[in-house]
C-alpha cells in the first residue's frame, strides 16, 4: 500500500494489521483500538500542519509496530499496546504516550519492557509514568519533554540530547547517557547509580559542583 491520502477516517480494527505502508498520508485518522500489530509504516504523515493535528492511535495494538521517517507530530497513543514497537528517525513533537504499555506483565511486581524508539525528536512529547526500563532509546532529541514520574532504568539513552529536561522527575539508574549532551543535570538531586557516562560528562557535572577534575 503506497502513496494513498486519508482524510478524517475511523480506520478498521484488522485494516493494517502486518500490512506494510510507503509514503501516505493520514489526516485527522482515527486508529484507536485499531490492531496494528506487525504492520509496517515507512515515511508516512500522521499530521495535519494546516488544522494542526495528529492522529490517534488510543487504545491501538501496536506490538511490534514499525514507524521510520514518519511524521507522528501530537499524535496520541494513550493507553495503546506498544510492547515491541520500533520507532525510528521519526517527528514525535508533542506526541502522547501517557499510559502507553510497553510492559509484557508477568505477575503484578515481574514485568519486562521492550521498545525501540532511536533518532526521534521527542520534543514536548509526553512520557509521563510511562516503564521504558531497558530499553533502545538512543539519539533521540528530548528537548522540554514530559517524563514526570517515568522510569527508564537500564535503558540506552547515548548520544541524546537534553535541555529544558527535568531530570529529577523520573528514574535513570543503571542508564548508559555516553556522548549525550545533559543539559542542567544536578547530581545532588538524580540518582545516576549504574549508569554510564563518558569522562567528558563527569568533569563537567563535577564542575557544576564546583569541583575541578585534573
Amino acid at each position: 500500500m503506497n502513496g494513498l491520502i486519508h482524510r478524517d477516517r475511523k480506520m478498521e480494527k484488522n485494516e493494517y494489521s502486518g500490512i506494510k505502508v510507503v509514503g501516505a498520508e493520514f489526516y485527522n485518522c482515527d486508529f484507536s483500538q485499531a490492531d496494528l500489530s506487525e504492520a509496517q509504516f515507512i515515511e508516512c504523515k500522521f499530521y495535519d500542519y494546516d488544522a494542526e493535528l495528529g492522529c490517534s492511535f488510543r487504545g491501538a495494538s501496536l506490538a511490534r509496530a514499525v514507524f521510520a521517517k514518519c511524521d507522528l507530530t501530537m499524535c496520541r497513543f494513550n493507553f495503546a499496546k506498544a510492547l515491541g514497537i520500533e520507532m525510528s528517525g521519526c517527528k514525535l513533537q508533542g506526541a502522547d504516550f501517557s499510559n502507553t504499555s510497553f510492559m509484557n506483565m508477568i505477575t503484578d511486581k515481574c514485568w519486562f519492557c521492550h521498545a525501540t524508539i532511536t533518532d526521534c525528536n521527542l520534543s514536548y512529547a509526553i512520557f509521563s509514568k510511562v516503564i521504558l526500563e531497558k530499553c533502545e532509546l538512543w539519539g533521540n532529541r528530548w528537548v522540554g519533554t514530559n517524563i514526570k514520574g517515568a522510569s527508564f532504568k537500564g535503558s540506552d539513552l547515548s548520544s541524546g540530547e537534553f535541555n529544558s529536561f527535568e531530570w529529577e522527575h523520573a528514574d535513570f539508574r543503571g542508564c548508559d547517557l555516553r556522548s549525550s549532551e545533559l543539559g542542567v543535570l544536578d547530581i545532588r538531586k538524580v540518582s545516576l547509580d549504574r549508569a554510564k557516562l563518558d569522562v567528558e560528562q563527569v568533569c563537567n557535572l563535577a564542575r557544576a559542583l564546583g569541583v575541578e577534575v585534573v
